[in-house]
């Protein structure tokens, strides 16, 4: 296995493909999954999995503009794109009322837990799907998680490969943890550092309290232990998912996420920090 990541380049030449951002141009000799992250964060998450003939997206609560010119971006056609929706919280769907508006053909897809409400917040009514089903030649496993309201994880591969994304996940168990073993990339929330959140005057006691409840979001201290297991168990790509503005730092997430898994002797792991403002490298997993 190998991971190139593509960042402010144009034409990028690799053994396996040719690959031209903003045009059409894929020559794929080995099969593999791209990835991409479009936005993570508070204010937005959206990111990109693609084995090259079918693209998906994973949450959309960024604006459809941005969305579209990302996809332009990675070659991709919006009108047929399918959106896997985690759960219907805003930051992750505020963006599919116009999306869908604009492109009709695109296909929204969540699990039956989250569907009641993303219809009425959003007023479309998405695909419901098993906890195992496929999108186009991909297979998708939706994960179940703790979280304040119904909410997945998913877990793509296209029978080789596979990448994992799991963000807004109050604790993890481990039985999730044995479900993302082996995984060819892992984007795991990584959202406060708890002595920040915990001195934040601007949140009140009972946010506070929600945050680090089990049912709330992972912090730095929880990840990286998480990151740490799956390192020993077969996984060497991380990225980091939905940091808080407020409660932590790209430092602070990711010196801790590399120190735990140095700890455990495991070599040639490579942990990265998805942005709010902005894309991530292409990744492809080959």
């Amino acid at each position: 296995m190998q991971l190139f990541a593509y960042a402010n380049i144009k034409w990028t030449i690799t053994r396996y493909n040719l690959i031209a951002f903003g045009g059409a141009l894929w020559y794929n000799i080995a099969m593999s999954l791209k990835f991409c992250t479009l936005a993570s964060g508070s204010k937005g998450n959206c990111c990109y999995v693609s084995d090259g003939t079918t693209d998906i997206l994973i949450d959309l609560g960024i604006s459809a503009t941005r969305v579209e010119k990302c996809l332009s971006v990675l070659g991709a056609a919006p009108d047929k794109t399918r959106v896997l929706i985690t759960h219907s919280h805003s930051d992750h769907v505020c963006g599919l009322k116009v999306f869908c508006k604009k492109h009709p053909t695109a296909k929204i897809i969540c699990q039956q837990e989250s569907a009641s409400a993303i219809a009425r917040q959003e007023g479309i009514a998405p695909l419901v799907a098993h906890r195992e089903f496929s999108v186009g030649a991909i297979r998708v496993s939706a994960l179940p998680v703790s979280h304040d309201v119904p909410c997945f994880g998913y877990i793509l591969s296209d029978g080789s490969k596979k990448v994992a994304v799991v963000t807004d996940i109050g604790t993890i168990t481990a039985e999730q943890l044995n479900a993302l073993s082996g995984a060819d990339i892992v984007m795991l929330e990584c959202n406060h550092d708890v002595e920040m959140l915990r001195a934040n005057p601007r949140y009140t006691q009972m946010l506070k309290a929600r945050i680090l409840s089990s049912h709330g979001h992972l912090s730095n201290n929880d990840c990286a232990a998480a990151c740490a297991f799956l390192a020993g168990n077969g996984v060497k790509n991380f990225i980091l998912a939905h940091l808080s503005e407020e409660n932590n730092t790209p430092e602070l997430a990711l010196n801790q996420v590399v120190a735990s898994i140095a700890d455990t002797g495991v070599m040639g792991v490579r942990v990265i920090a998805a942005r709010q403002d902005g894309m991530s490298g292409l990744f492809e997993v080959c």
